[in-house]
């Protein structure tokens, strides 16, 4: 009996148990329903393809490691996409924007890869970041840490950010650009065209004398 458990098998029941979980705890399913029908596709899907190793390698031991193996890699692939960079702000932080500008000579790496997971980079009091990293080198998910510990976006403070439209500045005749986060507290956060365009006049000034003051 323990032969015919196999990870494939595990997982494709405990998915369709779990739609069934969510019908009978959620009972208007909205959005939800979507979400239901996945869960019972790959709780079939799995099923299949574990009844179709089971015929095809027949050896337990085969089985289970390549089910295995595979459920590994899907792991390894599904999370590789929520890699993420914390930006670490000082606790008497008070500026209204957290900028990292790119591509800007003489100024540290943020040593960014492909394979890596998480990233913390610590922000200056004037909240703007100079980096020789060009631009690509990023981790798609972020989030923004108090030195103290706290997280914004949290329940342990008032503050939130958001990311604004990414965008680009040119001073002495080269361009760099630049990604931007807006902290607000209370209801956060929103901002328009007019905002961005007035914030990226400031941040090219602002960029020219911290240069200067190199």
């Amino acid at each position: 009996m323990l032969r015919k458990i196999t990870p494939f098998l595990i997982l494709s029941i405990s998915s369709i148990f779990y739609a069934i979980f969510i019908v009978v705890k959620e009972r208007n399913l909205g959005w939800g329903f979507f979400a239901v029908i996945a869960l019972i596709v790959i709780g079939i899907l799995l099923f299949v393809i574990d009844f179709g190793l089971k015929k095809w390698l027949k050896n337990y031991k085969k089985i289970f490691l390549t089910e295995f193996l595979i459920s590994i890699i899907a792991l390894v692939i599904y999370n590789y996409q929520f890699r993420t960079k914390t930006l670490i702000i000082p606790s008497d932080f008070d500026k209204e924007y957290v900028t990292i500008i790119y591509g800007v000579e003489n100024s540290k790496n943020l040593s960014i890869s492909a394979i890596t997971w998480n990233k913390k980079i610590e922000i200056p009091k004037n909240g703007i970041l100079l980096t020789s990293s060009d631009f690509s080198e990023n981790l798609r998910e972020t989030d923004i840490k108090i030195d103290s510990g706290i997280y914004l976006n949290s329940d342990e403070t008032e503050k939130g950010f958001t990311r604004m439209t990414e965008s680009e500045f040119e001073s002495n005749g080269r361009n760099y650009k630049f990604r931007t986060w807006k902290i607000q507290d209370g209801f956060c956060c929103s901002y328009s065209s007019k905002e961005v365009d007035k914030y990226k006049t400031e941040l090219k000034t602002e960029f020219k004398k911290i240069k200067a003051g190199r």
